[in-house]
Parts: structure tokens; sequence; C-alpha cells
């Protein structure tokens, strides 16, 4: 500090830090100074630091935050007075709160108005860009609620724009927080018509209010098509997402033919907004999931042929979920507002320095996400954008779901809010996140984990416990779960297949409970159980994801399905392969050859899910009153379900002891993973392989 710096840390106390090199750090009186008045400041603290003092200073009267004010000590010195404190207190977000539904561009052929939020600043203007790149100055004049405003008369179809700010004792430049359309790399924005989007013809397929009616498949936009041998025109964009007739070397389908085949209901994507980490104009120079939020209401221009149209990544998604619908199925949108990229960036940091972001107790920027910053989801407009920002995605391109990167970060406000506007849109879209248990400056209760699961109204959660006891241990990679031959917690086991924890305050219904063995992160079943069961046949790990695939899919809750387990997907041991090369992440379609048998498996186990209602159990009433389960002494697992139309009887077997099972009365077959009919009979069957078998009676 060379200087000194007055800071605005509450409607009522301004803290001046003067250095040891000024005056030796003493001054004795202050006084604030705005255009036409003068407020008197009275000394309430004074205290050393290493290299300048603090003086905390009271006054009375109202200090305007859109002016400029400085602050003039009896030295005569002048300094501006910036906004600190004040933007972090209840009164300021009560005070500034704007609930409007316009902030952004508003475009009509005659005027576009503009508006931005940020009450601090003393100056605000929009710059508009030519065709050669050439500028105009708008100046915006401020309203209230913290909000400035410009109607620029003209059609600004396809105009070029940035916001510029004075705030802080400096003027910076920065994208629409609302933008919509972007050039390449974000570096203007876009006004656009969106009379002029792709018509999205298809309504949403999913049909049902009930989560566990649904199946989830993981996917990336990159990963989907980068394979060479697919030959796809569109690899690694949004339209190869639906390219068809697309063949591996041997033929057989790959790509969306390959998707509409496999019975699912739902395609959850990772993320499409605009992220860092990937130039747009040469994509495939690095490769990244996409985790790196940059703008949220813009989709990723990479995956478009021609980043810098503004039109191009807005249509081409829009024709692909389109499409989808099309073929009945749904989207499901991974969104990452924990965190954003680089906060220096970001526009809100900006705008309203010290307001986006949580702090601890020293001023000190949190990092929960551990990305370096997080965001302060518990203020009123940073909850305000994400709403609005989920809305957006939303209504503009019917998305069905929202899967939330470390929920537990977030506040169960803001989700509550936001799961209950959804449904007012849609009330078939789908909610679900990361709940695990986060550093946050908040008390526990406040924040959206899975130990608050009553508080939270109809959104799930992964369940790591399904993960950690039928894979085994994620982070111990010898570890092994139920389905490589270790009989874990019994009673964990019961839990994950009727859909609860055991876990105090844990998930508590079905829909809640999001179950997986594979997702985008962590080693691939494939991958862990190569290190896990390195002694074990290929043939026997085969069988152990076989195993772990059809206890997903069979016990009660919603199945969660990363793309490719189905047929051993690999990414050569890579545990966190984010920014990985395309060879590690990218689909291998000529596995879809090599293991065409595990995929009809797939493929009937998802069938009998869809036909039997007692796999779809939609309450915890309804699981205790139809479903039961008990364990053989080997650890071989009797999943019965009845109700008064059938009798269903599920053998989750993860040992080859030879054993018979009896019945009294005549059972169907109706599921074999493996062939195993020597000795069966309507009554007895006899299993002596690591295996899933499925057994029917008609009531």
């Amino acid at each position: 500090m060379k200087h000194p710096e007055a800071y605005l840390e509450g409607f009522h106390e301004i803290s001046v830090l003067i250095p040891y090199d000024y005056h030796d750090g003493h001054v004795e009186t202050f006084l604030a100074e705005g255009k036409d008045e003068t407020i008197t400041l009275e000394l309430q603290n004074k205290k050393q630091f290493d290299h300048y003092v603090k003086y905390t200073l009271h006054f009375t009267g109202y200090i305007f935050l859109n002016r400029h004010y400085e602050i003039v000590d009896n030295h005569g010195g002048r300094y501006e007075l910036y906004s600190g404190e004040v933007v972090r207190t209840e009164l300021f977000d009560e005070l500034f709160f704007y609930d409007g539904d316009d902030l952004g561009f508003t475009y009509t052929e005659e005027k576009t108005t503009f508006k931005l939020w940020t009450p601090v600043a003393k100056e605000v203007n929009i710059i508009l860009f030519d065709e050669n790149n050439e500028e105009e100055t708008i100046p915006m004049k401020y309203t209230n609620q913290g909000v400035w405003r410009k109607s620029v008369r003209g059609d600004l179809d396809g105009q070029a724009y940035l916001f510029e700010a004075y705030v802080n004792g400096q003027k910076s430049r920065f994208n629409d927080p609302y933008g919509i359309a972007s050039s390449a790399n974000g570096s203007v924005n876009y006004v656009v018509d969106t009379e002029k989007f792709y018509e999205m013809e298809n309504d949403r397929p999913f049909n049902s209010v009930y989560a566990t009616d649904a199946v989830i498949y993981e996917a990336s936009v990159r990963d989907f098509t980068s394979d060479h041998t697919i030959k796809s025109k569109n690899r690694g964009k949004f339209l190869g997402l639906v390219e068809e007739n697309l063949r591996n070397d041997h033929g057989d389908p790959a790509g969306f033919d390959y998707l509409k085949t496999l019975g699912i209901t739902h395609v959850q994507l990772l993320p499409i907004y605009d992220f860092e980490g990937v130039d747009e104009s040469d994509p495939f120079k690095r490769y990244n999931w996409g985790y790196n939020p940059s703008q949220y209401n813009v989709p990723e221009g990479s995956y478009t042929d021609n980043p810098d149209d503004p039109y191009e990544r807005i249509n081409n998604l829009r024709f692909a979920i389109d499409r989808m619908h099309e073929e009945k199925l749904g989207v499901v949108m991974d969104v990452v507002y924990n965190h954003v990229y680089d906060i220096k960036t970001f526009p809100f940091e900006k705008m309203i320095p010290g307001y986006a972001f949580r702090v601890d107790a020293n001023g000190v920027l949190t990092e929960g996400s551990g990305c370096g910053n997080d965001l302060a989801t518990e203020r009123k407009m940073i909850r305000k954008f994400i709403i609005d920002s989920v809305l957006y995605w939303a209504r503009t391109f019917k998305i069905d779901g929202f899967r939330f990167d470390l929920m537990g970060l977030i506040d169960v406000t803001t989700m509550n809010i936001l799961r209950q506007k959804l449904e007012s849109e849609n009330e078939h879209i789908i909610v679900y996140g990361e709940g695990w248990k986060m550093a946050a400056p908040l008390p526990e209760q406040y924040l959206s984990h899975m130990y608050n699961p009553r508080t939270l109204f109809n959104i799930g959660f992964f369940n790591d416990e399904t993960r950690e006891h039928i894979k085994g241990e994620t982070f111990k990679l010898k570890a092994r779960g139920y389905a490589m031959g270790k009989l874990t917690s019994k009673k964990a086991l019961e839990n994950i297949i009727q859909a609860k924890t055991h876990r105090k305050g844990a998930i508590k219904y079905p829909s809640q409970s999001i179950n997986y063995v594979e997702c985008h992160d962590n080693h691939t079943f494939y991958d862990k159980a190569r290190i896990a069961m390195k002694t074990e046949s290929e043939a026997d790990r085969r069988r152990a994801q076989r195993l772990a695939l059809s206890m997903i899919i069979l016990a009660q809750g919603v199945p969660f399905i990363h793309m490719g387990q189905e047929f051993y997907r690999s990414k050569d041991g890579d545990s966190n392969s984010y920014r990985s090369s395309d060879a590690v992440n990218m689909i291998f379609w000529n596995k879809v050859s090599e293991h065409k048998e595990d995929i009809e498996h797939f493929k009937k186990l998802l069938g009998i899910r869809r036909a039997h209602p007692l796999l779809r159990l939609r309450s915890a009433y309804e699981i205790s009153t139809h479903s039961y389960v008990r364990f053989k002494e080997s650890g071989t697992i009797c999943y019965e379900l009845r109700d008064d139309s059938e009798h269903l009887i599920i053998i989750f077997k993860n040992n080859a002891t030879r054993e018979t099972f009896t019945f009294d009365e005549p059972f169907d077959i109706i599921y074999q993973s493996e062939d195993e009919t020597a000795g069966t009979e309507r009554k007895r069957v006899t299993l002596e392989k690591v295996s899933t078998t499925v057994l029917r009676q008609k009531i």
C-alpha cells in the first residue's frame, strides 16, 4: 500500500488504511465529501498493523453507492471512497435486490434496451463494436435498485457489445453476465433476435413426475464422436450428438443410432455452457470436460463449426435437443454454479467487487470447491442469477433435467426456490446433484447436501454408498466391493437395493437416490477391476462388471450409467481425465462390436425395469410393503418383490459357490446374465457363477 485507502464497510461505517509513510500513519480528523455534501466522520477505533494503521469511522446520514465520494483528512489528503464489506451486508441485499426479468438486453427491431445490475459503479457504459472493430461508447443511466439502463434506437440484431464500468477507482470492461450469444472465447457478446432461433418442434418426452421412472445415461458432446473410425462429419460437435448413419469399422451402429436402441430415458451431457480450458477457435488443441464456467447462458463454442457466429451454437444445440426429443430421449444439463473458472474475469467481480464470492472471517476467499473460489449462492442477486440462468436453459432449450455439480456448496433456499420454479415450467423436469458435505462458511443445515434430504423437496443425490459398496472404495484401488466378490455390510447392501441409506440424516426417498458405480469422475469400473482383481481372469472381471450394472438397474431409486459402462469403457487407468487427451476420453466405437452380447444384456435389463413397476416404486412406504432382501450364507442376495399382479425374485450372486434355490410355486426365468440352464426347473434353479437372475411369477 503506497497511498491511503478508504472503504465503505457498512451503511454507517468506513475504514481507512493509512500507510506509515504517510505522516507516520497519524491522522486526526476525516471528512467524507460528495458532490453536494460533506459528512463528518467520527473515529471509533484505531488499530496498528505491520505496514499501516486502520481507522474505523462512523457517521450519520446516507452515502449513495453510485456516487463519487472522497475522504479528506486533516493533512489535506484526498482519496476515493471504495465499496468494501457493505456489499456483503443483509441491508445491502434488501435495498438493492432487483427481481425484474430484463437484465442483459431486450431486443426489438426498433430498439434494444440494455440493463446491468451494479449498485456500486459510479459510471457504466455500453461499448458497441462495428464490423471493423471500431468502438462506440454509450453512457447508461442509473435508475434504482442498483440497475443501470439504456435504450439504443435502431435494429441491433447481431450487434457486438461489452459493458464498461468505473468501480473502486478503475474502469474495466466485461461480458454481459446475462449474455446469451458470444464470439469465440467470449471476446464480445452479441444482441440476437430470439425469433431467429431454430424452431423446436418436439415436446419434452419424459412424462412422469417420478424420477424413479428415469434411466440416466451420462455422455460428453466431444467424447461422443471424437473417434475417427466412425467418420463423423460433426466430430466433437453438438450436431454430432444426433448425426445419423454412423458406423464403426465392423458396420455396427455408432453415435446417435446406437443411443436410440438402448432404452434409456435421459442423456446427461457434461457441461454445454461456455467454459474455459479449450480454445474455441482451435478446439482439438486442448481437452477439457467443461467444469470451468465462463459464460453461464451461452452454449459452448468449441461444439460448433463457427464459434464467431452469434446464432450457430444456439441453433445447433436447439436442433440436437429437438432431435433427441423426437426419439423420446430427455436431455439433462450438467451445471456448475458452485464456482467460476477465473474470479478476475467473472463479470460480477468487476461489477461489484466482494459480493459474488464467499469469504472467511478474515475476508479471504473460501474454496470448498477446490477451485479457488465459491459462489455466494445465498446472496440475493447471485441466487437470482442462478435461478434466472437455469430457467433460461429450461425455457429456451427445453432442458429436461439439471445435474448440479458440488450441490453441497449451494444453499438450501436457492435449490428449493429453483426446484419450485422449474416445476411451474414443467412438472416432469428432474433435479439432482452431488450431495457431498463441503466446507463453507454457512451452517451445515443451510447447505444442499444429502444429510439435509428432508429440507430439499424433490431433489436427488448421487448415492456414493452404492458406488462404494458395489464397486469398492473409490480411493483405495485394490479395495473390492460386492460385485468384485467381497461381502460388505449386509445392512448397507440392503439399503442400496431398497433406495435408502444407513447414514443418519441421509437419503430418505427413492427418488432422491441416484444409483451409480461409475461416472466421468474417478476410475471406470473396468479400470478399477483390472487393479483390484488383478489375479482373476478377464472373464471374471467382466462378470463382476455385469453384476454391478445389473444391481444399479434393478435396485430401487434412479439408475445412472456412465456411457460405455455396458461395453467395459476404459480410460487407461486415468482417474481424473478432465484435461487428458481425446485418446483417453473418447468413446471407442469398435468396442460395440466386441461386446454385442453384453450390450444386449444391458438393453434387456432396461426393458425389464421398464416393464415391471415393482422395480420403480415411488415411496419408502411402497418399498417397505412390497420388497424384501435376504442373504444366503455365501453372500448371495435374494431380492423379492410382490404386489397383486406378480412376484419377482432377483438373485445377485457375487461368488462361484454352487447353490440351488427352490420355490413353493413355479417361476419363469425372465433374465440370466450367465448361461446356467443345467438343473433348472420352474420350482428350482441352480447357479454357480457370479451372475444376476430374475424370476417372475404371475399372480
